[in-house]
C-alpha cells in the first residue's frame, strides 16, 4: 500500500510526537530504576527494527509463545501520582509555560484519557500546593520552589 505524500508526513509527525511522549516516560522511569529503564529502551528500539524489518521471532506480534509475556503500557508512578508526575514534567520541559488546551493536547498525544474539566481542577490543586503558577487566565508554569526542587534533584 502506498501512502500519499500528505498521509506520509501526518505519519511522520505523529510517530514523532510519539517518541517525544516515550522520552518524557523514560526519563521518569529513569529517576526511579535507571537501569531498568534502558533495558524498557533496548526492547523498543528492538521492536521497532523488527517492525521496520518485517521480522518476527521473540516478542512480536506473530510469535504465539511470548503473548503472555507482553505487558502492557502503564503509567509510571514516582514521588506523584502518574498524571500529576506527567504535568509537572512537561511544564519542566516548557519553561514559557503550557495553557490548558496545550495540556490537553499533551495527554491526547500520550493517549490518555482525562477529562479537562478534571484537569482544570488538578490544575488548581496543584497551585495551590505550591507546585504550579498560574501567571494568566489558564497559562500555568513550575512555580519557582518547584523549578529549584527538581533542579537539585
Amino acid at each position: 500500500m502506498q501512502l500519499s505524500l500528505d498521509a506520509a508526513r501526518q505519519i511522520e509527525q505523529d510517530l514523532l510526537n510519539k517518541a517525544d511522549v516515550l522520552s518524557h516516560y523514560l526519563k521518569a522511569f529513569g529517576a526511579t530504576d535507571n537501569e531498568r529503564a534502558g533495558q524498557v529502551l533496548a526492547e523498543i528500539i528492538e521492536r521497532l527494527h523488527r517492525a521496520l524489518s518485517g521480522e518476527t521471532g521473540p516478542g512480536s506480534r506473530s510469535d504465539p509463545t511470548t503473548s503472555a509475556d507482553k505487558r502492557s503500557p502503564f503509567l509510571v508512578a514516582s514521588r506523584s501520582d502518574p498524571i500529576e508526575e506527567f504535568i509537572l514534567e512537561n511544564l519542566a520541559n516548557s519553561p514559557r509555560g503550557l495553557s490548558v488546551q496545550e495540556i490537553v493536547e499533551l495527554f491526547e498525544l500520550a493517549e490518555i484519557d482525562v477529562k479537562r474539566p478534571t484537569l482544570v481542577v488538578r490544575l488548581h490543586r496543584l497551585v495551590r500546593a505550591g507546585k504550579l503558577a498560574s501567571r494568566a487566565h489558564g497559562h500555568y508554569v513550575l512555580s519557582e520552589e518547584e523549578y529549584d526542587r527538581r533542579q537539585s534533584a
